[in-house]
């Protein structure tokens, strides 16, 4: 059995992965109080560190000098202690916000330059060369967006769009869309995008380098909101109402993430972006008192 450290495991990718890796792998769980010692002690015993921790793209526009100096200082020494502590393999979680505001048309690539806009994709960015900048077998996985049940509760992710109206349509029993809804997302079943986490983790699975992780397929949030009304009518019978400005005359184009790289690896995020919403709604409903108003 091997041991793999994750950190960020309080987080909404992080606990998810942290519960899957019990069922296979010895798991150690760095967190924030984690001081040098500890950290160094837990990547001494280790087969693969999967870092997930950071600052998230709200709290970076609250105090983006903040997040930053901690995003980037706290991948450093993460992957210092990896590298010290001889960790075979290290996965750094990164995002596909690094390859900057999307084009319409495009395809986002791995080749494609970087040109992050804002605190939050440019402090992973610079924690993908913060992790290079050590001897390690590096695998950077740029996330898109991932969508499905959290482990708990209290995880302060449901500003994300997927959980954010799940958690409307729970407590009010409607949705409203804070814009027009026409932008495309590619939006990647949580399931899938664990599953991929924990092959990355194996240097057998996953060879070093850079990869999109996403499902490949563009999807607009309003079409996501009608999943959210679809999930809410087959668990209540009821089906909400949905609010949102008006769009433009004319709707944007998609741009697509290519997922190639994963999927030459037999690695592909092919789950039912419907079963990922229904799975979020079914917890918030689950979960109604413990959610925030």
């Amino acid at each position: 059995m091997s041991t793999v450290v994750v950190t960020g495991a309080r987080g909404y990718v992080g606990g998810r992965l942290e519960t899957a890796l019990r069922e296979r792998h010895r798991v150690v769980v760095v967190d924030r109080t984690t001081d040098a010692a500890g950290l160094k002690e837990a990547c001494t015993s280790a087969d693969a560190v999967v870092h997930l921790a950071g600052a998230n793209e709200i709290l970076a526009a609250e105090n983006p000098e903040l997040a930053l100096a901690e995003t980037v200082s706290t991948t450093w020494r993460t992957a210092r202690a990896a590298a010290e502590g001889g960790v075979r393999r290290f996965v750094y979680v990164s995002t596909v916000h690094v390859y900057g505001p999307p084009v319409e048309g495009a395809v986002l690539d791995e080749s494609t330059m970087p040109a992050p806009r804002g605190a939050y994709a440019v402090a992973r960015l610079a924690s993908e060369h913060a992790a290079a900048s050590h001897d390690l077998d590096l695998v950077v996985l740029r996330l898109t967006n991932a969508v499905g049940a959290p482990g708990r509760a209290d995880v302060q992710r449901w500003t994300l769009v997927a959980n954010d109206l799940c958690r409307q349509a729970a407590l009010t029993g409607a949705l409203r869309l804070r814009s027009h809804g026409w932008q495309w997302r590619d939006f990647v079943p949580m399931a899938d995008a664990v599953r991929i986490l924990e092959a990355a983790a194996d240097p057998e699975a996953v060879p070093a380098g850079t990869y999109n992780l996403g499902s490949g397929t563009p999807t607009t949030v309003r079409n996501l909101a009608e999943l959210v009304q679809d999930a809410f009518e087959a668990l209540t019978g009821d089906r909400p109402p949905l609010h949102a400005p008006e769009g433009p005359d004319e709707r944007p184009q998609p741009h697509r993430v290519s997922v190639q790289r994963l999927a030459d690896l037999g690695l592909r995020a092919d789950g039912d972006l419907s079963a990922a919403v229904e799975e979020t709604a079914a917890f918030c409903l689950a979960h109604r008192e413990e959610l925030p108003a």
